[in-house]
């Protein structure tokens, strides 16, 4: 069974909106995407993952960064529960970039509010389900860390021949100095 696409339009009180989403297999929603003029239009999406120094000028991905926060998938097409620092539970729909807190209702910021971008940021960092619900690619974390571990091996080895040769000029130092 291959992913659906649908167009869904949606009514605003001043406009219609289209957008396109993108479901699983089993029938939940992957993406929603708004129907956008230009290609880059419909290709900008959120992330976490991009230039630190440009994340560090925003607060809200700092906050996301740092802050103590509880994320989880409450429902499968992306509908996740944030538990933030102060108690408070949001939901964050990741399909639609939305979020029940009030900085998101009241501001609606440019990128999310901070419950989003942590929940993309867990989302992308494998420490969640993914929003069609399945869990996180481990066999990548796997191979990451036994490369880690071979390099970490082989400097081990770079630097234990090193010693040999400090402890060998040491030793002909000794024997040729005079007291």
């Amino acid at each position: 069974m291959t992913e659906r696409t649908d167009d869904v339009e949606t009514q605003n009180e001043d406009e219609t909106e289209h957008e396109e989403r993108v479901y699983s297999p089993d029938g939940g929603v992957v993406a929603s995407t708004p129907a956008a003029s230009t290609p880059t239009e419909a290709g900008q999406q959120l992330t976490i993952g991009g230039d630190p120094s440009q994340e560090e000028l925003e607060p809200r991905t700092k906050r996301a960064r740092t802050e103590e926060m509880d994320v989880s998938l409450l429902q499968k097409g992306g509908i996740y529960e944030v538990q933030s620092e102060s108690g408070n539970i949001y939901e964050v729909d990741v399909a639609s970039e939305t979020c029940t807190c009030p900085d998101f209702s009241k501001r609606d910021p440019s990128g999310g509010c901070k419950h989003l971008r942590r929940t993309d940021l867990e989302i992308r960092s494998g420490n969640v389900p993914r929003p069609d619900g399945r869990l996180p690619e481990t066999m990548d974390v796997v191979e990451q860390l036994s490369t880690e571990i071979r390099e970490l091996e082989q400097e081990i080895e770079e630097r234990v021949e090193q010693r040999r040769k400090l402890e060998t000029t040491v030793g002909v130092l000794k024997e040729f100095s005079i007291e």
